[in-house]
């Protein structure tokens, strides 16, 4: 049977108030009685219950992540930056994925308003920014992680998409790309939306052509990207440079192109968003724009774990910068301002 903290109040000839004083580290317990219980939890093999602890200090070492949803390619590579940042600090995780405004979110906000953790931790929030900021209202810290850079009013950690979609643009016009496509994802995306905004911003002006024809929408998906590419060459429309807001619809797009005759980078070239799995294993090996998504999750917990701890947390929102990661997608060019190469998968060389 479970070792209680009633059996070693029993065992220590002491009340259940001296144990759990001992256990949350109280000063008003003298040395002696402290060693008698320290020895008999260590001989009985007991372990206190987390959640007993918690509702005698007043705080879980929990930290509650709220995530849209596991199937981004992008957020198990966050989820484990999260996990790096919390590990020296002591703090548990404890996930939730909850997409929209539904039960799903229901059910975390009565666990977080039932004091099950310390501080939330939100990955783009959409619907339950409203939520949110009654809890950081209530006393609660809450830190946001904005991957469009969408202000949601609370304290934030995100990424400058807007630049990074800038320095594709840039990438492309060095290459000599005028006539450009571009396959966005969801209109409820918003890292590609911010991402689209520098991008064409950086466009303008500089005789390169992006049509609203040739921009055309796709789920996020390797699938979905193939549809796109589709789509545009069904339409009979030329474009000699593409760029693609995600690295999974990326690989779709480059089989369509490859299925349909269309030299990569010769005839098109292609720059994706993200830098996640897929990208250094196409064919050819994907250029794109590198969103430091695990950078983001440890900086995101680092600055939560020191509002809980009474800091001041780090302002905000702070954003992370992206850089190019240049492959086999586009061809050689000058070196661009934040561009990394990796023409080879296991080094990093200059560009020529």
């Amino acid at each position: 049977m479970r070792v209680t903290i009633a059996d070693i109040a029993r065992l220590a000839g002491v009340s259940k108030a001296t144990v759990s004083r001992v256990l949350n580290g109280r000063p008003d317990v003298d040395q002696a009685t402290q060693a008698r219980i320290q020895e008999i939890m260590a001989e009985t093999g007991y372990v206190p219950s987390a959640r007993a602890v918690g509702l005698a200090s007043g705080r879980t070492r929990t930290i509650g992540v709220l995530a849209p949803s596991l199937r981004t390619p992008w957020m198990p590579e966050l989820l484990q930056g999260v996990a790096d940042g919390l590990e020296p600090t002591g703090y548990g995780l404890l996930l939730h994925a909850a997409a929209g405004d539904g039960p799903a979110l229901e059910r975390f906000a009565a666990s977080v308003r039932g004091h099950a953790v310390d501080g939330v931790l939100a990955v783009e929030p959409g619907g339950a920014v409203d939520q949110l900021r009654e809890l950081h209202r209530g006393g609660l810290p809450v830190l946001v992680v904005e991957t469009g850079g969408r202000p949601s009013g609370l304290p934030a950690v995100g990424a400058d998409l807007a630049d990074g979609g800038a320095r594709a643009a840039e990438l492309l016009l060095a290459a000599g790309r005028l006539r450009i496509a571009m396959i966005t994802g969801p209109a409820t995306d918003p890292a590609g939306n911010t991402c689209a905004e520098g991008f064409t911003d950086r466009l303008t002006g500089t005789g390169a052509v992006l049509r609203s024809s040739h921009v055309t929408e796709s789920d996020g998906s390797e699938q979905g990207g193939y549809d796109a590419v589709q789509r545009l060459l069904r339409a009979r429309l030329f474009f000699d440079g593409l760029f693609v807001h995600g690295d999974a619809m990326a690989a779709g797009a480059l089989r369509a192109l490859h299925e349909a005759g269309r030299q990569v980078p010769g005839e098109v070239a292609v720059v994706g968003l993200g830098d996640v799995a897929p990208a250094a294993y196409t064919q050819p090996p994907l250029t794109t724009v590198r969103v430091p998504w695990a950078e983001l999750g440890a900086a995101a917990a680092r600055d939560l774990v020191n509002r809980l701890d009474g800091g001041a947390g780090d302002g905000g929102p702070v954003l992370l910068a992206t850089s190019l990661v240049v492959r086999g997608t586009t061809p050689p060019v000058g070196r661009i301002p934040g561009q990394r190469s990796r023409r080879a998968r296991t080094a990093e060389l200059p560009v020529v």
